[in-house]
């Protein structure tokens, strides 16, 4: 959905958005049910609204790789089983302590420095942000609390 700012190319050498610390884990994207019988993360009916990733940590703390996540190639989903919020990353929907919301992006992107970061505003006035509530109402799970390595760029 970034494209356009932030080269695939970029986003394949990186992979950063796929490896997950302990204390970053909150930001794993969930799957609708259907998408988790599809791609095998449960067998029969999922029960809840939402799935989110669960991954296991031992006592190192080592970061753990999203396991859909192919080091070689990046992404193994198909397109349409990718969830939302992986297609919009660095860019996240986040929730201040005063309620508003907020659309922000993640500061340790290396492929999206902050000069890029007009195009970032641009490309959710030209749709985006449009696109991103057409989302929310379909995903409470986008609406992230909000965190400080994060960088405001518009607020709702």
């Amino acid at each position: 959905m970034l494209k356009s700012i932030l080269s695939p190319d970029t986003c394949r050498a990186c992979k950063n958005c796929c490896v997950f610390e302990p204390q970053s884990a909150w930001e794993l994207p969930t799957f609708l049910p259907e998408s988790c019988i599809r791609i095998g993360l449960t067998d029969g009916e999922a029960a809840c609204a939402r799935y989110r990733i669960a991954l296991r940590y031992d006592e190192t703390g080592a970061a753990r790789n999203c396991p859909f996540l192919d080091p070689e190639t990046g992404c193994t989903l198909p397109a349409e089983e990718k969830p939302f919020a992986c297609s919009i990353w660095p860019l996240r929907v986040m929730r201040m302590e005063d309620g508003r919301l907020v659309f922000a992006v993640y500061r340790g992107c290396s492929g999206l420095p902050e000069e890029k970061f007009p195009a970032l505003e641009q490309l959710l006035a030209d749709g985006l942000k449009a696109r991103i509530y057409e989302e929310m109402e379909k995903d409470a799970t986008l609406v992230l609390p909000y965190h400080p390595n994060y960088h405001i760029l518009d607020v709702r």
